[in-house]
């Protein structure tokens, strides 16, 4: 049993295998008139016979040539293909392009056989390209979550910076200022000063004993200058009391409003190239406090 065609052009029938028809889609080429043709749409099966007739071959469409050949006309001037010499061919060497397929009167066949034909061609056919969309727009959704999730992700660490960095962002970029003190007005945060203690510098200090009849009294005095070119919140204080014998017996660290005067407001800042003068008073007791030191370290957001 084999499979042949029909030019519907000319009438000449062809010997087919079903890897032509798979090439194209079933699209063929005639060799005699060279018409394109489907070739499922005149396909038929037809019993082998003893007394094979060369005929010329059907040729396969070529994918880089295909579509310009397809659009040549059919015109009367068109000369065929010479007919071959008849050969006994057999039927493995019938599909390799150009050679002569032999074939053989057609004798009836059922209806059955042929859609038995098609469908097994059909089967083994390569799926077409449509199939294929779902898979494409698959991929296109899954690209599209990822840049989601990526501008999501840059967003979440951008809402992190600037709320961790407030203070220097407004310190930098007053016009961001309004900006912060709404996303601290949600989050119940503040937009203070930045905390830059390196940039301030303690010009001067002094230790002295307020009451003579009680010298665990004393009182602390130092001069702060802000040497940065933008105002700085106030920084923590960082108090040592030292014996005699330069031994530490007491510390503990005061926050701006611990030891600013009655009345300033602590989330106020030193201006630049600014100097302000603290005082702060200590009760010592029995501690035989002699000296001090002081360190400048940043105050706590609040």
């Amino acid at each position: 049993m084999s499979i042949v065609t029909q030019c519907p052009n000319c009438g000449t029938q062809f010997r087919v295998t079903p890897p032509q028809l798979q090439a194209q889609h079933g699209m063929v080429r005639c060799g005699r008139c060279a018409q394109v043709f489907d070739g499922f749409k005149t396909l038929a099966t037809l019993a082998e016979s003893t007394a094979p007739v060369a005929l010329p071959a059907v040729e396969v469409l070529s994918e880089r040539i295909a579509p310009a050949q397809a659009a040549v006309p059919d015109t009367p001037s068109a000369q065929p293909v010479p007919t071959p010499i008849p050969t006994p061919v057999p039927t493995s060497a019938a599909a390799k392009m150009g050679d002569a397929a032999p074939f053989e009167p057609v004798e009836p066949v059922a209806a059955d056989s042929i859609s038995n034909v098609k469908a097994q061609v059909a089967a083994s056919a390569p799926p077409p390209l449509a199939k294929l969309a779902p898979e494409v727009n698959t991929r296109q959704r899954r690209k599209g979550g990822w840049a989601i999730g990526v501008a999501l992700m840059l967003f979440g660490l951008a809402a992190q910076a600037a709320y961790f960095y407030r203070s220097d962002i407004a310190a930098s970029v007053p016009e961001a200022r309004p900006a912060l003190n709404k996303m601290c007005e949600f989050l119940r945060c503040t937009v203070a000063l930045p905390q830059r203690p390196r940039q301030i510098s303690i010009e001067a200090y002094d230790m002295q004993a307020l009451d003579p009849a009680n010298p665990g009294l004393i009182a602390l005095t130092a001069t702060l200058r802000n040497h940065a070119t933008s105002e700085l919140g106030y920084p923590a204080l960082d108090v040592v009391l030292t014996n005699t014998k330069e031994h530490t017996v007491a510390r503990r660290i005061f926050l701006p409003a611990e030891y600013l005067a009655a009345g300033a407001d602590p989330r106020s800042g030193i201006a630049p190239n600014a100097e302000v003068t603290i005082r702060l008073e200590l009760e010592t007791g029995d501690l035989g406090a002699a000296g001090f030191r002081l360190d400048l370290i940043a105050a706590p957001a609040r």
